[in-house]
C-alpha cells in the first residue's frame, strides 16, 4: 500500500490514478508537519470523494496534546469514528488511550518519527491493537530488515523530507529574542547548518512548536523492491515543501523506474557514532 500526503482535494483522482492507495490529510488543530491543513467541516466531503475514487482516508493527528485539550481529541475521535476514517497517525500516548476508550484503536498508526528503532518496540505497540507503526527514518536497510524479521506490519517513509527534531518550544522565537532581532518570523521556513554537517537543514516554527528536517528528501528507488521482497507492504510519501504534482511524478517514477529526487544515503549510513578518545 502506498500512502501519500495531499495538498488539494481536487487532486484525489489524479493521485489515485498515479498509484496512491491512501491519502493523508492534515486537519486544523490536530496536525503538525502537515503539507496542508483542512477544516473539520470538510471531512465529510473528503470522505465521500475518497470513497468515490476508492482511496483510503488517513488523518494526521501527530500533535502532542495538553490535559486541557483532551476534549478536542475526544470530539475528533467521535467524528472520525462516525465517518469511519481508515487510519489516524498519532504520536501522543494519551491519544491512544482516548481511541481505545471508544474501541477505535485499530485505526491508529503510531508515528513518533525517531523512536521506533527495534523489534521490541514494534511488538509492544502492535500488541496494543493498533493498525501499524512507522519506523524511525534514520534506520539503515540492514536495520530495517533485522527489526522487521518477525513482524511485517510496519510503515516506511520512502520519499520526502523527514523530521529529525521536534520541540514544543518556539526555538526560533527564543533565538530571535536572544540575538535581539526582528527579522525572524513564525510560519516561515529557515535553514541551518550544524558544525558537523555541510548541507542546510530546513527549520520551521509554528504555534505548535519547532521542527528541524533532513537536509534532503529521502528516496528509495533501489530499496523499495528489496523492502517488498522482505515482506513489507506499507510505504509513505510525504510531499511537505512540495505539491501534488511532485507526488504524482514520484509515484510515476517508482512505476517506470525513472529518476527520483532526493538521496538514499540514510539506508546505508548508521546515525549512531561512537565517541573516541580525545573527542570533545
Amino acid at each position: 500500500m502506498i500512502l501519500s500526503t495531499i495538498h488539494e482535494i481536487k487532486n484525489i483522482p489524479r493521485l489515485k490514478e498515479a498509484g496512491a492507495d491512501a491519502l493523508i490529510f492534515g486537519l486544523d488543530e490536530l496536525s503538525i508537519r502537515a503539507c496542508r491543513t483542512f477544516l473539520w467541516e470538510q471531512l465529510p466531503e473528503i470522505k465521500a470523494c475518497c470513497e468515490r475514487y476508492q482511496v483510503k482516508l488517513y488523518i494526521n493527528a501527530l500533535r502532542f496534546f495538553m490535559e486541557d485539550e483532551m476534549d478536542l481529541v475526544r470530539r475528533f475521535l467521535k467524528l472520525a469514528k462516525e465517518l469511519s476514517v481508515d487510519g489516524i497517525y498519532y504520536g501522543d500516548e494519551g491519544f491512544y488511550q482516548e481511541a481505545k476508550a471508544i474501541g477505535f484503536e485499530d485505526r491508529l498508526v503510531y508515528q513518533p518519527e525517531t523512536l521506533i528503532t527495534n523489534s521490541s518496540d514494534i511488538d509492544f505497540y502492535l500488541g496494543l491493537g493498533i493498525q501499524s507503526v512507522s519506523l524511525a527514518h534514520e534506520c539503515t536497510l540492514e536495520e530495517i530488515a533485522a527489526m522487521t524479521r518477525n513482524q511485517k506490519n510496519v510503515e516506511v517513509l520512502i520519499s520526502g523530507y523527514f523530521s529529525i527534531l521536534y520541540s514544543r518550544r518556539p526555538l526560533l522565537t527564543n533565538y530571535k529574542n536572544q540575538i535581539h532581532s526582528n527579522q525572524i518570523q513564525t510560519d516561515r521556513m529557515y535553514t541551518l547548518i550544524e558544525s558537523t554537517r555541510t548541507a542546510r537543514m530546513p527549520i520551521l516554527e509554528d504555534r505548535f512548536g519547532t521542527t528541524i528536517y533532513s537536509e534532503a528528501p529521502i528516496q528509495s528507488f533501489k530499496e523499495l523492491p528489496i523492502l517488498k521482497e522482505h515482506g513489507l507492504s506499507r510505504f509513505r510519501i510525504d510531499s511537505l515543501f512540495f505539491d501534488d504534482e511532485w507526488t504524482i511524478q514520484v509515484l510515476q517514477a517508482y512505476k517506470t523506474k525513472g529518476d527520483l529526487p532526493g538521496s538514499n544515503r540514510w539506508y546505508y549510513q548508521k546515525t549512531m557514532t561512537k565517541k573516541e578518545d580525545g573527542d570533545v
